[in-house]
């Protein structure tokens, strides 16, 4: 595999891209400094909790991608990591969460699967955020090729979501969504920062030579594992406290403004 100076870490939602301020896509100045980036010998890798389908409009601008919150590393088009979920778990988190009045998407790269009866759910869910129904199928069609990398589960009631992280403490991470009442849930140990030290190790990349943005609570493992971990303008009080540096929002284009003070393009 290609030798690299660094590799630089980028979230999607809130770092990338802004819903607050309706940045749907990366700014043509975040893409012009990844390819500087990319001249000056960095890997480029964007770090998202999403799945493959939902980064499929600026995926291609990076050189790879962890997804899923680690459950998915890609670079250069080689797969360097694929966790799947054990349908035993998937099996007990449906019987148990189910009757809870919960919402339960079960994701793979390019296919995220949903209950038979929340069918409605899933057209209006579509409709309103404008997304291809193609991504989205009952379980009763699922391809069990398809590994399922990541839950995400919507609840109404706090109590769901302590009863959750008790109950199944041993075996999941969970992680606040960015949207409220919903959580992604992977197996535990799998974080972004789990699976930035795996992508370091294999490329021979020393810690100090490395560098994340980020903003929200699932991004605090990701700015342990660089050298560098630098907190977008609007953060999360966790991500606060272990980021060493602090640049501008997406509008105000944050990414490049830090990457220019760290001197890396």
């Amino acid at each position: 595999m290609k030798q690299y100076k660094g590799v630089v870490f980028f979230d999607y939602d809130g770092t990338t891209v802004d819903e607050v301020d309706r940045i749907a896509t990366a700014t043509p100045k975040t893409v012009e400094s990844l390819k500087k980036l990319k001249e000056n010998g960095y890997l480029t890798m964007l770090c998202s909790g999403r799945t493959k389908r939902f980064l499929e409009a600026d995926i291609d601008k990076f050189e790879g991608s962890i997804n899923c919150n680690g459950s998915y590393t890609e670079i250069a088009g080689e797969v360097i990591r694929d966790i799947s979920i054990p349908d035993e778990l998937l099996f007990r988190v449906i019987d148990e969460y189910f009757p809870r009045d919960t919402i339960i998407q079960l994701e793979t790269q390019d296919i995220t699967y949903y209950l038979h009866s929340d069918e409605e759910f899933f057209a209006y869910h579509c409709e309103l955020f404008s997304l291809p129904q193609r991504w989205f199928a009952p379980w009763k069609y699922r391809d069990k090729n398809n590994h399922i990398a990541k839950l995400v589960m919507n609840y109404k009631t706090p109590d769901v979501f302590e009863d959750f992280k008790k109950e199944f403490a041993n075996e999941f991470e969970c992680a606040k969504h960015v949207r409220e009442n919903f959580i992604d849930i992977t197996l535990k140990g799998i974080t972004k920062g789990d699976a930035i030290k795996e992508v370091l190790e294999k490329l021979g990349i020393a810690k100090e030579n490395s560098y994340a943005f980020g903003d929200a609570d699932n991004d605090v493992e990701m700015m342990k594992a660089v050298g560098t971990g630098i907190a977008m303008g609007r953060h999360s009080d966790a991500v606060g406290k272990v980021a060493k540096m602090v640049t501008g929002t997406t509008k105000e284009e944050g990414i490049t403004t830090a990457l220019e003070k760290l001197r890396l393009i």
